[in-house]
Order: structure tokens, then C-alpha cells, then sequence
């Protein structure tokens, strides 16, 4: 009976380990959405692939993970309603380590997004 409790906290334990690993080191984006407003969609797009959120609920926060970009460059973004671009821009996507990159993005209640890269 000790042992198959040993087994059976130890693929617990592991389980757990691995889960706290991919969510510190897998790159991910955060979208705070710190206004009143909801919008329909935010695109970021990223030298070698695309994330969207939507619906961007008012007052909340999402977070996406997205795989190692291959390349670096110029990322942008797109915050829409109803398929019309309320406000966008682009951003440096500068070299550096993936493992662990966090890109924030916040919007506040005149609808301006800033990035934290």
C-alpha cells in the first residue's frame, strides 16, 4: 500500500512540476483590458504567427501562449469592434530569449494600448 502511494504522489509531484515549467518558460502575450469597454477582437501579430483575443471582456485579463518565433522584426496590433480597426500600431519584437518572454499589452479607458515587451 506504501508503495503505491509513493507512485502515485511522486506522478502528482511530476505532473505538477512540468505544468509550473511550460506556464514560466513557454512565451505567452497578457491583454489587460483595464477599461469599461468590450471590443470584439485584438490581433497581434508577430513576425511568424498571429494570436487573437475575442471578445475582450471590459475589466479582464487574457492570457495566450504562443509558440517560439523563428525570426524577429516588427510585431503589430489591431484592437477591433465590428470589424472596424479602433486603434493599432506597430512594436518592436526585438532578439533576445524566448523562454519565458511575456508580451503585456493594456488598454486603458480612452481605448490607447500600451505594450510592455
Amino acid at each position: 500500500m506504501k508503495k503505491r502511494y509513493k507512485i502515485v504522489s511522486s506522478i502528482i509531484a511530476i505532473s505538477l512540476v512540468l505544468a509550473a515549467g511550460y506556464y514560466f518558460i513557454t512565451p505567452k502575450a497578457i491583454l489587460s483590458n483595464l477599461s469599461d469597454t468590450e471590443y470584439d477582437e485584438f490581433v497581434i501579430s508577430l513576425p511568424s504567427s498571429r494570436i487573437s483575443f475575442g471578445p475582450v471582456g471590459a475589466r479582464n485579463s487574457s492570457t495566450i501562449f504562443f509558440s517560439r518565433q523563428n525570426q524577429f522584426g516588427a510585431g503589430s496590433y489591431s484592437l477591433r469592434n465590428a470589424s472596424v480597426e479602433l486603434s493599432g500600431n506597430d512594436f518592436p519584437y526585438a532578439e533576445g530569449s524566448e523562454i519565458g518572454r511575456v508580451l503585456r499589452f493594456t488598454m486603458d479607458n480612452t481605448g490607447q494600448v500600451y505594450v510592455d515587451d
